[in-house]
């Protein structure tokens, strides 16, 4: 088919109303100007019946009020994508990624909005299988690592015959690597449960300089033996928040250990509890080879390995299970450093955890 002269002025509602993505555009005041065949497939809306609402009616996102990426992309200019769940007009949710930009003139004056979504429903299935399926391996080849570092705690203690200096030393190292291999295996567990919400906090009031001083005592032999001072400071007034204890204690075990890990001897590792009101923080500063600029952005995906981290063991998957307990918290957490000039870890959690 050839399309005449007439027709190629249609031709952007033409690629539009083709697109396998929804897309919906609104004026200044945010109600719907247009809408595609796709986006009214996932609203439940028509066109006709869509166009001159307001854009929360037709397109009911769980971004939707104080933080709608198109509102934000309007004001700011930028482009916004988010993660979010559709409702129709028929309550049936849908899982969709956002994208949000403004519309303007060729004099920059602003039109409205427009925003696409796709349904990512499948996609997410097929991720969510994928980690399980991952997970289910982990598990299954914990159990024999296990009990073959079992077995080799009874050799080295004797229980088959007297050993050689030469047998127990080889045994030792590979009881050792035995025990790594299955401490790994479990953080990449935890991760997995996490990840996928089979883990989440069980809450209770906590009070925050307990937990934070048992960390620290629990850790103090390990610093003591590089000859690394660890300390904490505290406010003044007893912080008392709803979280998980047990998660708590491991995601700040889990940095003050990184801390140490990194850090010179001699040289100090300082915990520093901040009430803001609203949230508590948590920060810990070490005096180590600070962090590659390249690198902060990434430290918390998993397995990531950067630049800064030299010669010590680990796959990422200390901090990568940190960044998740923070966020099952409702928390945030991030890193201030410079290459040479130790590092900061922060994060803060909400007194009171929201559903």
């Amino acid at each position: 088919m050839t399309l005449a002269p007439a027709d190629l002025a249609d031709w952007p509602h033409f690629i539009i109303q083709s697109l396998a993505d929804g897309v919906i555009t609104v004026d200044g005041d945010m109600r719907v100007t247009d809408l595609n065949r796709a986006a009214e497939k996932l609203t439940g809306f028509t066109r006709n019946k869509a166009v001159g609402r307001f854009c929360g009616e037709v397109l009911q996102s769980s971004m939707c009020g104080r933080e709608c990426p198109l509102k934000m992309a309007m004001n700011s200019g930028e482009i916004i994508s988010r993660e979010a769940v559709l409702t129709n007009r028929k309550g049936e949710k849908t899982d969709v990624i956002l994208s949000a930009s403004a519309l303007r003139d060729d004099q920059g004056h602003l039109l409205g909005g427009v925003e696409t979504f796709r349904d990512i429903a499948p996609l997410k299935h097929m991720e969510n299988e994928r980690r399980r399926l991952v997970s289910m391996f982990a598990h299954d080849l914990k159990a024999p690592v296990v009990g073959m570092a079992g077995l080799l705690n009874r050799l080295l203690r004797g229980k088959a015959g007297e050993l050689t200096p030469e047998q127990k030393s080889y045994l030792e190292t590979i009881h050792g690597e035995m025990q790594r291999l299955e401490d790994l295996i479990t953080n990449f567990l935890d991760y997995s449960r996490l990840d996928l919400h089979i883990i989440t906090p069980v809450v209770s009031a906590m009070q925050v300089e307990t937990e934070c001083q048992e960390v620290i005592n629990r850790l103090k032999p390990q610093a003591e033996e590089k000859g690394i001072t660890l300390q904490a400071e505290y406010p003044e007034n007893i912080i008392v928040l709803q979280a998980d204890p047990v998660l708590f204690q491991r995601a700040l075990c889990n940095i003050i250990g990184n801390a140490l890990k990194y850090s010179p001897s001699p040289s100090s590792v300082t915990l520093t509890v901040r009430d803001l009101g609203e949230e508590v923080q948590f920060a810990v500063e070490d005096q180590g080879p600070g962090i590659d600029r390249q690198d902060l952005p990434h430290l918390f995906e998993l397995l990531y390995r950067g630049k800064s981290s030299g010669q010590e063991s680990g796959l990422g998957l200390g901090l990568a299970i940190v960044k998740r307990i923070v966020d099952a918290h409702g928390g945030r957490i991030w890193v201030e450093s410079a290459e040479g000039q130790g590092a900061t870890f922060i994060f803060t959690l909400p007194k009171n955890l929201r559903d």
